[in-house]
């Protein structure tokens, strides 16, 4: 294996042989070789000149060649070589490109590339015009990374792309720190990311330094700055001051508080009631709100803490702080029995003989204080109406919550007001079951506030605003719904500032629900945070290299924590997220690099999946994961592909089986153009990486693709201009990167567009093109497909007997398996219609309609629409020449109905003119008008001579029989206003000679012997 150098010349220089650093006895023999890194080519007198010029032409140039021998010596290879006897550069095939090639050739995309300044540290005696040398590129390269960096800030800001702003700012400021402006853009990066304290601390470092080596105050622009971030936390602070909102809905929640509160303090049957729900839903609000109207005598507030769920009969504990006072004043019972049974149960811990009591305590002790505190409340109820708020039932200890059981169930004289989440143990499940079974407890289910209710929760905390509805649909999808993050977007709302969709007390109420997760269990979350939507369990298992026991510990304790919901689709068991926000905070909070290394794990596990199953929906998310991989070109590759399904760019009427979707429906016409706007955008990120890839295969590659599908649309569309153009685009680039398969795909496009213009010859021209790559590469099923395309040429020009052989022979390759027959139903099908086109001209009616019935049945079993709908077409056609008429409107209707969605312009003349003739065979005159109305409009727009030729035949039939007064309409005489030997003539010219022999006979039957018949 031949050796490579590299070299590191930002910060202090390193050269590298083979990836191992490298030392050389003479400063000279690198400074040589930096100088050639950076100039390429230079003549022995420049570099001799600038490394000696403090000695004789002569002297110096012996130096060099020694220099030279050395350095070549050293690394064991002719790294320095001559091409001529003046010239000397770096052996290209020995080098691999340096730092500073990488910079150079992508500045604001490598700016992690500049290290530090060029050949920090490294100087050589006696060598003026070296050092100079040095400086001059240090200066250069330094404003290069500047302006670039400068580029790079400014587009990652307008893109919110912002994890590297602040790092390339702090670089800026680095290099000169004396810069107001990067202070300036570094605190303006600040204020909009709300980091107000930053803002401050930035301003006063920057007033520290001016100060202690300039001795002046920072500009009036800085100062601006700073003071408009003291107004917004002023602002902030007085907004604290002012109620956070006003309460909102859950108006049949509120009527179940109110009649049990109610209920309660008339002595009445009562309820006592839990009020569930996840974070943030307003389960205190709620409770708050219902209290504070019913004013409760007596209100014990208890609130029980996550840390302290192993702490035996805490939450009782503040409660007998709380009603020790009154046991005492109101003399509940003797104060001496009061004091021994909370000493006993409720010890004061600095007494050390107490440390251990939680071991001591045992079901007949909680017997024993089951029965005393139910005394003693039943005594102060006597007293005062009590009622009890205990919040975040979920984290009480298991004595507090035995203890609560038997209160519950024997009290009659206080009421619990309890809030719980939703993410519970079962021994909570087991309390609320036990209690409410003997009617002693009622549950409350909070939901967030549904799409519908957000414009009139806005509406009623700022009355005075009006906001469009995208933004309420905006806030729904970013709150889904829960009341907290619509607070916090609120009083955004009210002090004008620009919406954060994720506020410090937003971060703080999505952090504490992940407090006491294990380290896998982190794990688990993060690498669940980069799926769009479902993680599947298996693709888990890859990327944490665990085992499938492992997983499903975690993930069953995750969605305990309600954390995470676990779905199930054709049989694999995936994994979300239940609140978007949290898989998003999550997802932020990961490195630039795991992002990269993790995103391009996901993208190769769905194209793997992509690659088995050939399942479309895969193709979005392969995109999705390489784009996030920082793989624009492979993203933009996959976005394509399905595009390319989902816009149904089929225009050659007979798809193969796998390039399609199974499951694919037809767009509608909204969908389609969105879908289409998808694919015009792609071409615009083409264009703009057009200067960083250009030169590079793969895009090229990928823009051949690109202009190959462009190209087919335009075609489709009946833009020929600009389709043909895309195509010989593509021709001329699969011609110069030998790519046989897309020369012969734009082939292909040439000889459709041919059979759409019904030109014969330039088709047969590039039909042989395509022949001969096909034979050439042995490719057996292209090869099937041009002689079915070779066939229809020979039918184009009068050939049957050579044409019916050719699609024989088609059919003979693509049915060798059931396999290849599947795959190339249309194909196979579209030969049947064209020897049933044969038999038709044969005047064989008989024939004709078999062989199309044989096409209908394939591509009925493979339901290929865009094949069918052209088949139906021809089907009706051949019954319409039998003269089984009913027959024929029976298909074209079909037809007719299948083309509502589809773009394709294929037979859509033929099928009109034929219905139309059906009408008027009917005597339907007010159908006849209308297709007269519409064959007027669309004549102009006619590209191919035997759709113009047809709707001049159906004219042609229309005006004779108007002008032999077999039907008399004046409107339809309005429509037909040239003579009938016009509309005759011009069919005439325009239909084909070969393959409309029935029209022509049809229209000579109709015409002139109706004209014979008429003059005898």
């Amino acid at each position: 294996m031949k050796k490579m150098l590299r070299c590191e010349l930002f910060g202090n220089p390193k050269i590298y042989l083979n990836e191992e650093p490298v030392f050389f006895a003479f400063s000279k023999i690198n400074a040589l070789i930096y100088y050639l890194a950076i100039n390429g080519s230079v003549s022995r007198d420049e570099i001799a000149g600038v490394l000696w010029s403090n000695k004789s032409e002569q002297s110096a140039k012996k130096n060099l060649r020694n220099t030279i021998y050395q350095a070549n010596k050293e690394l064991g290879e002719e790294f320095i070589v001559s091409p001529n006897k003046s010239i000397l550069q770096l052996n290209e095939t020995l080098v691999q490109p340096s730092d500073v090639d990488c910079f150079l050739q992508d500045p604001v995309n490598h700016l992690d590339e500049y290290q530090d300044e060029f050949l920090k540290g490294f100087f050589l005696k006696d060598s003026d015009d070296f050092d100079l040398w040095v400086t001059k590129m240090r200066n250069y390269f330094e404003q290069k990374f500047i302006q670039s960096c400068y580029q790079k800030v400014a587009a990652d800001i307008e893109n919110n792309q912002l994890i590297d702003v602040e790092k390339n700012i702090r670089r800026l400021i680095a290099i000169d720190e004396y810069d107001e402006r990067n202070y300036q853009m570094l605190m303006k990066f600040y204020q909009d990311s709300h980091r107000n304290g930053k803002v401050i601390e930035t301003y006063y470092d920057l007033s520290s330094i001016l100060d202690e080596e300039l001795g002046i105050k920072p500009s009036e622009e800085t100062r601006a700055i700073y003071e408009k971030t003291l107004a917004i936390v002023k602002r902030n602070k007085e907004q604290k001051k002012v109620k956070n909102y006003r309460f909102f809905g859950r108006t049949a929640e509120i009527e179940v508080l109110e009649a049990n509160l109610d209920c309660f303090f008339h002595k009445q049957a009562f309820q006592s009631v839990i009020v569930q729900g996840d974070d943030g839903v307003g389960k205190t609000a709620l409770c708050q709100l219902v209290l504070s109207n019913t004013a409760p005598k007596l209100l014990i507030k208890v609130t029980c803490y996550q840390a302290e769920q192993g702490f035996t009969l805490r939450m009782w504990r503040e409660i007998i702080n709380q009603i020790d006072q009154i046991v005492v004043d109101e003399k509940i019972v003797e104060e001496e029995t009061w004091r021994a049974m909370c000493y006993r149960f409720f010890p004061s811990f600095l007494d050390k003989q107490s440390a251990c009591f939680e071991e001591s305590v045992d079901d007949s002790d909680m017997n024993y204080l089951s029965q005393f505190l139910l005394v003693i409340l039943n005594k102060i109820a006597k007293i005062h109406s009590v009622v009890f708020l205990i919040e975040n039932l979920q984290w009480i200890d298991e004595r507090s919550l035995q203890l609560l059981t038997s209160v519950l169930l024997h009290n009659e004289d206080c009421m619990f007001l309890l809030t719980l989440r939703t993410d519970h143990h079962r021994r909570i499940t087991d309390f609320i079951n036990a209690v409410s079974h003997y009617d002693k407890l009622t549950q409350l289910l909070l939901d967030p506030f549904p799409r519908e209710a957000i414009k009139a929760f806005i509406e009623k905390q700022i009355p005075d605003q009006k906001f469009s509805y995208d933004f309420y649909d905006k806030l729904y999808e970013e709150s889904e719904g829960n009341p907290l993050f619509l607070i916090e977007y609120v009083r955004q709302l009210r002090v004008g500032t620009k919406i954060d969709y994720i506020t410090p007390k937003i971060q703080e109420e999505l952090e504490f629900s992940l407090t006491q997760l294990s380290t896998f269990e982190e794990e688990v979350l993060e690498i669940v945070s980069y799926f769009r939507e479902l993680a599947e369990l298996s693709m888990l298992e890859t990327i944490l290299r665990t085992d499938h026991e492992q997983l499903a510990h975690a993930i069953a304790n995750l969605q305990q924590r309600n954390l995470l919901i676990e779905r199930v689709f054709s049989g694999k068991i995936s994994v979300c997220f239940k609140q978007k926000k949290l898989r998003e905070y999550i997802y932020s909070k990961q490195s630039a690099t795991k992002l990269r290394v993790i995103h391009e794990q996901i993208a190769f596990l769905f194209e793997q999946q992509w690659k088995l199953t050939n399942d479309k929906e895969l193709l979005s998310l392969v995109a999705y994961h390489y784009k996030y991989a920082n793989q624009e070109l492979k993203s933009l590759d996959y976005e394509l592909s399905k595009l390319e399904l989902s816009l149904k760019f089929q225009h050659e009427l007979f798809p193969i089986y796998n390039e399609r979707s199974e499951i694919a429906i037809e767009l509608q016409p909204v969908e389609w153009q969105k879908e289409f706007e998808k694919f015009e955008q792609i071409g615009e990120q083409l264009k703009r990486n057009e200067e960083l890839y250009g030169e590079q295969e793969d895009y090229q590659l990928l823009l051949m693709k690109y202009l190959y599908l462009e190209g087919r649309y335009f075609i489709n569309r009946g833009n020929y201009g600009r389709g043909i153009e895309n195509i010989q685009r593509v021709i001329v680039k699969a011609r110069e990167y030998h790519n046989d398969r897309y020369l012969v795909k734009a082939y292909r496009q040439m000889i459709y567009y041919f059979i759409q213009t019904d030109n014969a010859s330039d088709m047969a021209h590039y039909i042989e093109l395509a022949m001969s790559i096909s034979i050439r590469t042995n490719d057996h099923e292209s090869i099937g497909i041009l002689l079915r395309l070779k066939g229809l040429y020979n039918l184009m020009v009068g050939e049957l007997e050579v044409a019916e052989r050719l699609f024989h022979e088609s059919i003979t390759i693509f049915t060798i398996s059931d396999e290849v027959r599947e795959k190339y139903a249309s194909n196979i099908a579209a030969s049947y219609d064209y020897l049933a086109e044969i038999e038709r001209l044969r005047q064989n009616y008989e024939k004709a309609i078999s062989y199309q019935k044989k096409a209908i049945v394939l591509c009925e079993e493979t339901s290929l629409i865009t094949s069918l709908v052209i088949f139906y077409v021809d089907m009706g056609i051949s019954a319409f020449a039998a003269q089984d008429y009913k027959e024929a409107r029976l298909y074209l209707q079909r037809s007719n109905e299948m083309y509502v969605n589809l773009t394709s312009p294929w037979k859509r003349t033929q099928l009109s003119v034929y219905l139309a003739l059906i009408d008027l065979l009917e005597g339907d005159y007010q159908a006849v008008f209308e297709a007269l109305l519409r064959f007027n409009e669309i004549q102009t727009q006619m590209t191919n001579p035997r759709d113009l030729g047809i709707l001049y035949f159906y004219k042609a039939i229309v005006k004779h029989l108007l002008n032999t007064h077999v039907m008399q309409e004046p409107n339809l005489s309005k429509l037909l206003d040239r003579e009938e030997s016009y509309y005759y003539e011009k069919a005439v010219e325009n239909l084909s000679p070969y393959r409309d022999q029935y029209e022509l006979h049809y229209l000579r039957e109709v015409v002139f012997e109706g004209a014979s018949s008429q003059a005898d």
